[in-house]
This record gives structure tokens, sequence and C-alpha cells, in this order.
């Protein structure tokens, strides 16, 4: 005989602290504001073998893939009820028997360009029975651009999970949008993400090790989110790697297999849990001689900013200043000039300042003939 995940859950809340490391149970919340976001293929051709309602306009597909279902994903449907302006009518393979002639339609919240849908439930076969997930869909169309579509995560799992004794409100978030909730991967957005009571990082990318008051824990999930494994590192319970960077670095996070951490190194220097990693983010905290508080910041690292952590060598890495400044032209088909000025770090990340916590004003675009007289002065604008 089978028990229900409720039964499970109620007889864990008897037995008290004897499971305290071991399956950690967590409740399923909705919303309508997503918590991760992916964006998807539209198409119009239909999908093959599955069977379509009576539609009021030409339609637009897409399939949301996920590994819950056995067939891999489930098809979706936009069709409008007005003759145009954004597709506001939605059908959802909700139940995975790969027909939209048998679906209720979901009704969107019209905005302008826009067209925002209620949570879309899809139901999955679990082995205890059906597993419900929800969906936000946003479609959206400008004058004479492509139509787009913006899938969120609209359900999480919620609830006190014991660390050591501490007891601790966590979420789990469905971070690439796949139906799942225990995904690790090389690329942090392809992983699932974890929200700890008190953490001043916020969510951190799900690994296999996890941080909490400086704490180390063993971490896992179960593969639908229902409920979450948590185990203490003892000291000496794994190999520790020294990385070092400019000592003018104030904080500096990194993700990889084992975990997302975040650092505050001391003369340059810091430990991680030896393994492969991506840096993710640095920053540098100056005040000027006025007393403004100045954030320079670096983001958005590509594939090749990896870099490996052993016990035996010290990693060095380059990043911080200096940073460059790249202004691009580009002209259309009308010979008008577009001017973009970026910033870019030594690992070619992005690059964000802050005076105060607010962007600065933006620097100024002079242009001039050959022989030098002025001709154009324009502010560069952020965005």
């Amino acid at each position: 005989m089978k028990l229900s995940r409720k039964l499970i859950l109620a007889g864990m809340v008897l037995a008290g602290t004897a499971f305290a490391q071991t399956e950690q149970w967590l409740e399923y919340h909705t919303s309508a504001e997503g918590r991760a976001y992916h964006q998807m293929e539209l198409t119009t051709n239909p999908p093959p073998g599955v069977a379509l309602p009576k539609l009021n306009a030409p339609p637009y597909f897409a399939r949301w893939s996920t590994p819950m279902d056995p067939a891999g994903g489930r098809w979706l449907c936009f069709d409008r009820t007005r003759k145009s302006g954004p597709y506001d009518r939605l059908y959802i393979d909700s139940n995975g028997n790969g027909r939209l002639d048998d679906k209720t339609p979901i009704q969107a919240r019209l905005d302008s360009y826009f067209a925002f849908f209620p949570p879309a439930p899809v139901v999955f076969k679990g082995e205890d029975g059906p597993i419900t997930y929800h969906l936000v869909f946003r479609f959206y169309q400008y004058e004479k651009s492509p139509a787009q579509l913006l899938a969120s995560s609209a359900g999480w799992y919620e609830g006190v999970v014991n660390f050591d004794g501490v007891k601790k409100r966590i979420q789990l978030i469905d971070g690439n949008v796949n139906g799942t909730f225990n995904d690790v991967a090389p690329d942090p957005y392809d992983s699932d993400r974890v929200q700890v009571e008190g953490d001043k990082t916020g969510e951190r990318f799900l690994g296999k090790m996890l941080e909490v008051d400086g704490k180390l824990f063993r971490i896992e999930a179960a593969r639908d989110g229902a409920f979450v494994k948590v185990q203490k590192v003892p000291p000496g319970g794994i190999t520790l790697g020294q990385v070092r960077v400019p000592e003018n670095i104030s904080e500096f996070a990194a993700f990889g297999g084992n975990g997302h951490f975040v650092r505050q190194p001391v003369n340059g220097e810091f430990t991680l849990p030896a393994g492969n990693y991506r840096i993710f983010r640095w920053t540098i905290n100056r005040k000027d001689e006025k007393g403004a508080a100045w954030t320079l910041s670096g983001y958005n690292f590509p594939k090749t900013a990896g870099f490996e952590v052993a016990a035996d060598k010290t990693a060095v890495l380059e990043i911080g200043e200096p940073v460059q400044a790249v202004l691009k032209a580009t002209e259309n088909p009308n010979r008008q000039v577009a001017f973009n000025l970026s910033f870019v770090g030594q690992q070619k990340e992005s690059i964000e300042m802050l005076r105060d916590g607010q962007r600065p004003r933006g620097p100024k675009l002079m242009l001039a003939n050959a022989d030098g007289t002025l001709c154009y002065t324009n502010t560069f604008e952020f965005g």
C-alpha cells in the first residue's frame, strides 16, 4: 500500500527530530507573478498529430519542454478573440493527453502590446498520485516585430527546514522553468534556486552544498520539489582550496556544481570547496573625497570565466580594475547613426557603476567634423 505525501508528512511531524536530516517536506505555493523566466520559441506550424480546437485566427504554437512528461513536453496554442492585436487566448495540454481540442481556453488580460495569462496548471503523474505545476505566460508583439513568448514558473515549494538545530524557512524555485526543482548545471541560469530565511545574498543557485549562517550543508532536493534533505558538513569533511583576487575586491561570488558561494576576501584571499566554478560577480566599494559611496561591479560573465579550486594550488583570478569603455556606432539604412557606450571587464563581463546606489549621470558624446569644428553634443542615457 502506498501512503500519500500528506500522510507521510504528518508522520514525520509526530516523529520529531528523528527525521531532521532525512526528508524535510515543503508546501506548494502559487502566484500570478513568475519566480523565474524562460524565453520560448513560437511557430506557426501546427504540431504533428495534435488535435486542435476551433480557432478564430491563424494560430501560434509553442512547446514547453519538461522532463516530468514522458513525451518530453506539452504543446500550447495561442488564438485571439479579436481581428487584430495581441493573442489573448491560450490552449495548453494540461493533462498530457496529446490533445488541445478538449481543453478550456485561458483568457488573458490585455495591456497595449502584451497579453498576460493567469497561472495555467499542468498535471504530471507522480509516484503517489498527480503532481500539479503552474506556469504564467506573457505573449507580446510590437508593431512590425515578431511575436514573442515568455514563460514563468508560477509555483514554488516553501517550508521550515532544520539546519543543525536551527530552523529556517526556505523557498525552492524552478529556476530554469522546466517543471523540476533539483537541476544543477554548469551554467547558473540552467540551475534551480533556493532562498533561505535571513540570507543576505537572497536567492542562491542550487548546488550540492549550501551555506547557512556560515555553516556548510549538503543539500538534496526532490525532483518534484516536495522535500529537501540537508546534512551538516563536519569540520574537515570536505577539501578546501585557496583563491586569490586583487586586494581591492570587496565581495566575490562564484557558482559551480558545489553551489553558489559569496565571499568577502581578506587581503584578497579566501577559500572555497575544491571543484570547478564560474565567476558570477565581483564588487569594489569606495568613497570619494565628498563622502559619496561608489560601487563598481562585474556581472554576466561568459562561459570562459571558469576556474578550478584545488587543495594543492592557489587559484589566481584576474578580475576588477581596469575596466574598458567600448564605443560602438551603427548606421541604419536611413543613414542615421546610433552610438552605444558600454563598459567591460577583464573577463569580457558587463560592468555596472553606481553612486550612492544610483546610476550616475551619463557621459557626454561630442562629434566634430574634420577641421575640429564642434557640430553636435549629446548625453548618453542608461538602459
